[in-house]
């Protein structure tokens, strides 16, 4: 005769009392069995990884900033308060966060996965975008927008027509991420929209291979969906919000960016021309866990 299968203490609990008979079926446990959320996706695990490498090296190592001349370092409580800052702190601050988004990339295994040849090309197409993105989170306890509309600010920049709108772009992206307040998994996953980006101004070299690329922009963008819409329940313009982003930092041109925060660290030196230096100055850092790859985007996006 075969074993009967067990049963949980509620289980037997409940059989034991009146109305328990053979036939009648078994109640409901008393404590409900815990929720098990799945696992997060691949690529948003990755990226996880990676913002938590960003931290790490922000806190512990301090980025190593005060060994290179041309990179400045602020103050510790940089982010601590929410002060109007000057500009000598703004420039030596942005200088620090354009570090920050290398070692971001740096941090992140599928960059690492691609040709060393299409990393410089996708790091110097995207870094504008980034430095925004890493501006913007990184600086959410601070009031920009009183330094940005100073005369002091328009007098960084040519007498260009676009320059006004430039600015204006800027202050609005700094304002709507402070209004949205982004987590940590959408910053990464916005990263990686802009950073595996096939679309290049026309005098940038393009990649040896656009599909592996295209690829992992179609997944970080469909963990962002998912996330969001799991996450943010109430929320359901919360996507869209923060797709809607990404447009506004491409509309700063990158140039303008050099003039207002980088003229004072770096001089005329454009960045794109330190990127190089500063990508090989460090290898890729080993990350404590193994992330698994990336899955086929097909994984990650919900059947509408």
């Amino acid at each position: 005769m075969s074993e009967p299968a067990p049963l949980s203490t509620a289980s037997s609990a409940g059989s034991s009392g009146a109305g328990g008979g053979a036939g009648a079926p078994s109640p409901l446990p008393l404590v409900p069995e815990p929720f098990l959320a799945p696992p997060p996706p691949g690529l948003l695990h990755i990226l996880m990884s990676s913002d938590k490498c960003q931290e790490l090296m922000w806190s512990a190592k301090q980025l190593q900033l005060q060994g290179d001349p041309t990179l400045l370092r602020p103050p510790p409580n940089a982010f601590g308060a929410p002060l109007a800052p000057t500009w000598e702190l703004l420039q030596e601050t942005s200088a620090r966060l354009l570090f920050m988004a290398v070692r971001w990339v740096r941090c992140l295994a599928p960059f690492q996965a691609l040709a060393a040849a299409d990393q410089l090309v996708l790091l110097r197409a995207a870094w504008k975008d980034l430095f925004l993105l890493h501006l913007a989170q990184w600086s959410a306890p601070w009031d920009l927008a009183p330094l940005l509309a100073a005369p002091a600010a328009r007098a960084r920049l040519p007498p260009d027509p676009l320059a006004d709108l430039e600015l204006n772009t800027l202050q609005e992206i700094l304002c709507r991420f402070r209004q949205i307040a982004p987590d940590g998994s959408e910053c990464g996953c916005m990263k990686a929209i802009v950073l595996f980006s096939p679309v290049f101004c026309p005098d940038t070299p393009g990649l040896s291979e656009t599909q592996p690329v295209e690829m992992l922009q179609d997944q970080a963008q469909c963990i962002l969906a998912d996330y969001v819409r799991t996450r943010y329940t109430r929320q359901p313009t919360r996507f869209g919000r923060l797709l809607l982003l990404l447009p506004s930092l491409r509309a700063v041109r990158a140039r303008s960016i050099e003039l207002l925060l980088f003229r004072d660290t770096v001089g005329d030196v454009s960045v794109a021309t330190l990127l190089h230096d500063m990508y090989r100055m460090q290898p890729a850092p080993t990350p404590a866990f193994h992330p698994p790859p990336a899955q086929p985007t097909s994984e990650h996006c919900s059947s509408p």
